[in-house]
């Protein structure tokens, strides 16, 4: 099964995560920070990943999400999203949903099996992480997907 990651940007806690990841197993990793649209056709799973924004993923991601032009995905791809946060109340939740609603409307349905880790922020939130734990835990979600 081919899997890809897509990150909004080339630096940061989700893109560190990502990086790992990609080192680690089959999952190639795209970053989509530029206009250019990547030719997913031959991947059977797609990995979303974003740091969470007052709620929101990252723009990158939403850009990319609506320049999805309706039916151009495979419809039986599987789409997953793993989000870094800062751990306040539930915004991974509703950012979460935010993309399952935008891909809902291209017809691409967003799987509920989602994971998450912390980010460290502005170098005093949550500074000792994404942690070597969170790496190891994102790598094994990603290989049993």
């Amino acid at each position: 099964m081919k899997k890809v990651i897509l990150c909004p940007k080339e630096v940061g806690n989700t893109y560190e995560v990502c990086s790992y990841v990609s080192s680690n197993s089959d999952v190639k990793l795209k970053v989509v920070d530029k206009t250019e649209m990547y030719d997913l056709s031959c991947y059977d799973v797609i990995i979303l990943s974003s740091g969470v924004y007052a709620n929101h993923v990252h723009k990158n991601i939403l850009k990319w999400i609506n320049s999805i032009e309706k039916n151009t995905i495979n419809l039986n791809i599987k789409v997953y999203i793993f989000l870094t946060w800062f751990g306040r109340g539930h915004s991974d939740k509703i950012a979460f949903n935010e993309v399952k609603h935008l891909l809902r409307e291209k017809g691409i349905k967003l799987e509920d099996n989602y994971t998450k880790c912390f980010g460290k922020g502005m170098g005093f939130i949550r500074k000792s992480h994404p942690n070597e734990k969170d790496y190891k835990n994102v790598l094994l979600w990603a290989n049993e997907l």
